[in-house]
């Protein structure tokens, strides 16, 4: 008899258990997983529809956004991505990398360790070409073009059909998405036989300062302010 009491209690028991894991709140499910980045500089921004504080880790999947003229610095490892003035990414993993997917607006990045980042865009991936140091900018303009400048190192943009496009240090070029062939293997609408992204130079500029444009030379001169020879590493 007692021991038919016991194991009736250890069931209840059990069963209580289970039902109160499945009835955790997000948050607490998400408390246990590891954090992608952190916070350390923000200004008009937000993290998962709340104002974005310094300190703050970011998760898989959170919401990052920037007013009109907010910015927000993060730490991801080893690497440093800043949001520009109106924009929306992302961090999530991919293998042993993590990608900070950009929805749209002017992405800034920085990395002594390029095979750990990487931006996804609309278009496709941008990394480090190898494993030297980067630092770079891509702007989605629409869900068709963007805009990516190689300030220092050497970029490689892999479009979604698998083309890859080299972009040098101090290059500036402008990705748009062309129309799909025509049948038989011609030259698609935009003059280009099924390549998928068509490239156009904008700008070559053989110093970073003068690559980069206001806000993001800001963000560059703090990151750099302390050494002799910026970049520095992170």
């Amino acid at each position: 008899m007692r021991f038919n009491i016991l194991a009736g209690a250890r069931s209840c028991l059990i069963v209580l258990l289970v039902v109160g894991l499945l009835n955790l709140p997000v948050p607490v499910m998400a408390a246990s997983s590891k954090p992608l980045g952190m916070v350390v500089a923000t200004e008009h921004a937000r993290l998962d529809n709340a104002k974005a504080a310094i300190g703050a880790d970011i998760y898989s999947g959170d919401a990052l956004a920037t007013d009109v003229g907010g910015s927000l610095r993060m730490k991801v490892g080893p690497s440093q991505v800043y949001l520009l003035s109106a924009s929306s990414a992302t961090l999530v993993p991919q293998e042993n990398r993590v990608q900070a997917k950009v929805e749209h607006g002017t992405v800034g990045f920085s990395t002594a360790s390029p095979e750990q980042l990487e931006i996804g865009t609309p278009l496709g991936v941008i990394r480090g070409a190898n494993s030297q140091r980067v630092f770079g900018q891509v702007a989605v303009l629409s869900a068709t073009k963007m805009q990516i400048s190689a300030y220092e190192g050497t970029l490689l943009v892999v479009a979604a059909n698998g083309e890859q496009k080299t972009i040098e240090q101090g290059q500036t070029y402008e990705a748009t998405l062309a129309a799909d062939p025509e049948p038989g293997g011609g030259r698609n609408q935009a003059g280009v036989g099924g390549t998928g992204i068509n490239w156009k130079h904008v700008a070559f500029v053989a110093g970073v300062a003068g690559a980069l444009g206001g806000t993001a030379l800001a963000l560059w001169l703090e990151q750099s302010e302390s050494c002799s020879n910026p970049p520095c590493s992170d």
